[in-house]
């Protein structure tokens, strides 16, 4: 049996409102120095392979994010380059005990987002529920293991 094009394709309100996002992320947002500021600029739109039937009209569009110019990528290489700070920033100088710290409180808060995050793989590249929580869940895994071989590492190295 054919199938038509308006029958492959959801109507708003066919998407159960776990899975619907309330309208568009639009980031405006980017991080400078320690910064957070506010992108007046072009912006890259962002859409879904996932199409949305609205009457005869569809739809796919997500958000978008700064389409950053050379001067403002530059300057955020700037300011990556001046935190490094050539070995001497605040991150290469935490003891390994800071770092993990870190990297466990990023893990607590990534665990809050973590519905919200499945939901944009979901819309983004158009995964599958169960695929996207899966590759959540292996990069909190990753982190967690990486945290772990750290540990590993400083226990052997403090043995010399």
């Amino acid at each position: 049996m054919k199938q038509k094009i308006d029958d492959i394709f959801p109507e708003q309100d066919q998407i159960p409102d776990s899975f619907k996002f309330p309208q568009a992320i639009d980031q405006k947002e980017y991080l400078i120095n320690g910064e957070i500021r506010t992108w007046n600029g072009s912006m890259q739109k962002v859409y879904s392979p996932i199409y949305i039937k609205s009457g005869t009209e569809y739809t796919n569009y997500i958000g978008s994010y700064p389409l950053m110019d050379k001067e403002h990528a530059l300057e955020a290489l700037n300011s990556a380059e001046k935190a490094y700070n050539n070995g001497k920033g605040k991150w290469p100088n935490m003891s390994i005990a800071e770092r993990i710290k870190c990297l466990k409180n990023f893990i607590f808060l990534m665990k809050e987002k973590r519905d919200e995050v499945v939901k944009m793989l979901i819309w983004e590249i158009g995964k599958s529920l169960n695929d996207s929580q899966k590759e959540f869940d292996r990069t909190i895994d990753y982190i967690s293991d990486t945290i772990e071989a750290l540990k590993d590492l400083d226990r052997s190295s403090s043995r010399f």
